[in-house]
């Protein structure tokens, strides 16, 4: 019965972890303003070279790092694999 108990309990931490959004760097907030900021202006999520170009950065590789770390933290999702399809979560 206990066993029960403490599974349940462990099960609903795990979907509330799971669903919320955790924290981010600082970096990654530059990353995900701008990429919020790109979406409102225009209507559509900016390239990686334009987030490059804006947050200063010096590859395409770390803009990707960054990005999916975000969706990672549940801050952005993307698109079924389209070019521009990032969004706000």
């Amino acid at each position: 019965m206990l066993e029960k108990i403490i599974g349940a309990i462990r099960m609903q931490k795990d979907s509330k972890t799971k669903s919320s959004k955790l924290g981010i760097t600082p970096k990654q907030k530059v990353v995900y303003d701008t990429i919020r900021d790109y979406i409102r202006q225009n209507g559509f999520s900016p390239s990686y070279e334009e987030i490059k170009q804006l947050v200063g950065l010096n590859s395409k590789e770390n803009v990707h790092r960054y990005v999916h770390q975000l969706a990672a933290r549940k801050w952005i999702g993307f698109g079924n694999g389209r070019n521009r399809s990032i969004y706000i979560l």
